[in-house]
């Protein structure tokens, strides 16, 4: 039976705009990057990648194998592959490094050593990137095949470090104009980005914005504004869709940047306390939690099924029966996840996240 992509939208949509009546069951958003894709296709990262076809079928082939109720390109964000187009234009290609079973990484800090690497930094053309131009075919090809139109990240903190590496923190209080002169050279890049994924793809009906400068273990509030907020306002007055927050970190600025910039939906795995989701679910009514406090690195990494299944419930029952709440483990899916606790939320769904949810 084929899998039916029209619905799955229809629940994320509901979902996400609080409209639980007529919702079937609460969506399943999972980020499968290329080390899962690897696992479950059984090639390597370079096969993946070796054409749009090739990557478009992994793609959905693999969304489907774990029933998720949405699909994302891995390549479509501000991570290892804007660092790829850094080294290319900026001749630092020797920076690369290809791995057979996990996404391709850069050498943090290879490409921006020194002042003169930040001062004469080229910003890369875009649609002159083999990989870059893979991945807007890759998302037409799955626009074509399943009726489901394509996201894509932007970020400039995550760029930053893989640029400037460990450097960038000691220029927040050492050289901040030059690490100012950096971020808004990644910005002007991913502007490049959105402008040729407009060309080419059309416009994305939603932004996912990685902000990895907010967090507590980084920098301060004031300083991740500085560096990164700022420049999210900016891109919003560019960009007329609406931004998710996707943030990864152990001790993140949830409540504070929501105070300071307009999100319509939050994608993170902590705090693991439910309460702060409570909470935040009672301040920010409008904006759609996903994830919550499902860690890929605890339940669903070294426990069973049987634990993954309790801490979906635990999610669905606290901030679903209103809807504007997905079910999603983060960050993406490792390795070495068991198999069956990758099934186990699928399950849980079914059995505790059919509307009207069940709160007993």
């Amino acid at each position: 039976m084929p899998y039916d992509w029209i619905k799955s939208v229809t629940r994320v949509m509901k979902a996400a705009s609080g409209q639980v009546k007529g919702l079937d069951r609460v969506p399943f958003f999972a980020i499968s990057d290329e080390q899962f894709i690897s696992r479950i296709m059984g090639i390597t990262t370079r096969e993946i990648l070796s054409s749009p076809e090739t990557y478009a079928n992994c793609i959905i082939k693999t969304a489907e194998f774990i029933q998720a109720d949405t699909i994302q390109i891995p390549s479509a964000y501000a991570g290892p592959l804007e660092a790829y187009a850094f080294a290319e234009v900026n001749n630092k290609m020797d920076s690369i490094q290809w791995y057979d079973y996990k996404p391709l990484a850069i050498k943090p800090g290879e490409v921006c050593k020194t002042e003169e690497d930040i001062e004469k930094l080229e910003i890369p053309d875009h649609s002159k990137i083999d990989l870059w131009e893979t991945t807007f075919t890759t998302a037409n090809i799955i626009k074509e095949k399943v009726n489901l139109s394509q996201s894509m990240g932007v970020s400039i903190w995550s760029v930053v470090q893989e640029l400037r590496g460990i450097d960038a923190f000691k220029d927040i209080r050492r050289n901040p104009d030059l690490l100012l002169k950096l971020c808004e050279k990644i910005y002007e890049s991913q502007l490049d980005v959105y402008n040729n994924w407009v060309e080419k793809v059309g416009v994305p009906p939603l932004i996912m914005y990685t902000g990895y400068a907010f967090n507590k273990h980084m920098m301060s509030f004031k300083d991740a504004m500085k560096y990164e907020g700022q420049f999210i306002k900016r891109f919003q007055e560019k960009i007329k869709a609406p931004f998710m927050l996707h943030n990864c970190g152990t001790k993140p600025y949830f409540k504070e940047i929501c105070r300071e910039i307009d999100f319509i939906a939050v994608n993170g795995s902590h705090p693991l306390d439910i309460e702060y989701w409570i909470e935040f679910q009672k301040e920010f009514p409008k904006i759609t939690i996903m994830g919550a406090n499902i860690d890929v690195s605890r339940e669903m990494l070294t426990g069973t099924p049987q634990d993954v299944e309790e801490k979906v419930r635990e999610n669905i029952i606290n901030l679903a029966p209103r809807g504007r709440y997905i079910v999603s483990p983060i960050c993406c899916l490792p390795w070495g996840v068991p198999l069956p606790n990758v099934f186990a939320i699928h399950k849980a769904i079914e059995k505790y996240g059919q509307y009207p949810i069940k709160i007993s």
